[in-house]
């Protein structure tokens, strides 16, 4: 197993901004999370580093969480609903974020590096790209999701089969597993166990902002839209950090920090 330096909450959880440009418009799949995932893990030069967060991550039991996220790609777009697919006709922004600096800055600076980049194909040139520290000073803040929260329970069936149920942000439930999914990872990342709560509720969040998508051969159910985050602010941090829910590394729970306030 590689060993990864583990670095203190607050002087490692950072996000990549990345500015991509393009010659001509690129048109991708709907659900096209599995692209850019593909993309991130192809830009590690670290060959054992990127195979250790893609085969093994950070465990506490028998999850596995690979403490980074992404968010969808953000620039004017049209859709193709027959197709089922994006177009995107100019410069698109993306986000990744990570508490581990070294992915994050081995990352940026294999982007930087390459003589040629592409998305599916579409050859992109860098614009811009910047590192920033993400830190919640503050016991409470307002966040925006830019890529979207999912969160789920799996039952087994008296015949066998696995059944999935997504929870919606109203729901009880949701914000005891989101609880449940930060304490794993904090876990599985700082070897002790977390002796604090998050508590999550939705500000503006709508039914318009649910998202059905596939990843793989998976429906997924998330949401976007806007919540209130209230907790310890180094968690918060690491919350926002990592992802918010389930699935991260596929593209889901990414937030914006939009407000904080002192208690």
């Amino acid at each position: 197993m590689t060993m990864i330096n583990i670095c203190y909450i607050g002087r490692c959880c950072m996000r990549l901004y990345i500015t991509f440009n393009f010659s001509s418009p690129i048109t991708l799949p709907l659900n096209y999370q599995q692209i850019l995932q593909g993309f991130i893990y192809n830009q590690i030069d670290d060959v054992a580093f990127s195979r250790f967060l893609h085969e093994e991550g950070y465990s506490d039991g028998k999850r596995s969480f690979k403490m980074f996220t992404f968010s969808r790609l953000q620039g004017k777009a049209t859709i193709n609903s027959k197709n089922k697919t994006i177009t995107f006709k100019e410069k698109v922004e993306w986000q990744i974020s990570s508490c581990l600096s070294k992915f994050i800055q081995s990352l940026g600076q294999s982007i930087l590096m390459k003589d040629s980049l592409y998305i599916n194909n579409h050859r992109v040139v860098v614009e811009e790209l910047h590192y920033k520290a993400t830190n919640v000073g503050d016991r409470k803040c307002s966040i925006r999701m830019i890529s979207p929260i999912t969160v789920h329970s799996t039952f087994e069936g008296s015949d066998g089969k696995k059944t999935t149920h997504y929870y919606n942000p109203w729901d009880h439930a949701f914000n005891h597993l989101i609880n449940e999914n930060i304490a794993h990872k904090y876990a599985a990342y700082y070897g002790e166990q977390l002796d604090s709560r998050v508590n999550i509720k939705p500000i503006k969040v709508n039914e318009r902002d649910k998202i059905v998508t596939r990843f793989k051969d998976f429906i997924i159910e998330a949401w976007n839209g806007e919540y209130e985050l209230r907790g310890d602010p180094k968690i918060l941090t690491f919350a926002c950090t990592t992802g918010i829910g389930a699935k991260n590394s596929q593209g889901f729970g990414l937030p914006e920090i939009l407000t904080k306030w002192r208690r």
